[in-house]
C-alpha cells in the first residue's frame, strides 16, 4: 500500500522522511496510520513497464535412483528384559 509519511519514521530500518510517498505492507500501513505518522497516498503510483519473464530453462532429467532396503525402525525398551 502506498503512503505519505507526515512524520520521520523507520520503517522496516530504513529511514522515511517527513513528505515522502512510500509503498508498505498493509500491515505497516495501517500501523502508521494508527500512530498519525502517515496517511494514505493520493497520488497514483507510478506504472513502471514491466520485462516480460524469461522462459524458464529446461532442467536435465535425473535418471531414477533405484531403492534403498528399508531397514526396520529400532525400538528401545525402558523397561528392562527378563
Amino acid at each position: 500500500m502506498r503512503v505519505e509519511i507526515l512524520r520521520s519514521v523507520m520503517i522496516s530500518g530504513e529511514p522515511a522522511s517527513a513528505g515522502s510517498f512510500v509503498e508498505v505492507s498493509l500491515a505497516d500501513a495501517q500501523l502508521l496510520i494508527g500512530l498519525g505518522k502517515a496517511r494514505k497516498s493520493e497520488e497514483p503510483k507510478a506504472v513502471a513497464k514491466a520485462e516480460p519473464e524469461p522462459e524458464p530453462k529446461a532442467e536435465p532429467k535425473a535418471e531414477p535412483k533405484a531403492k534403498e532396503e528399508v531397514k526396520p525402525k529400532r525400538t528401545r525398551s525402558t523397561a528392562p528384559k527378563e
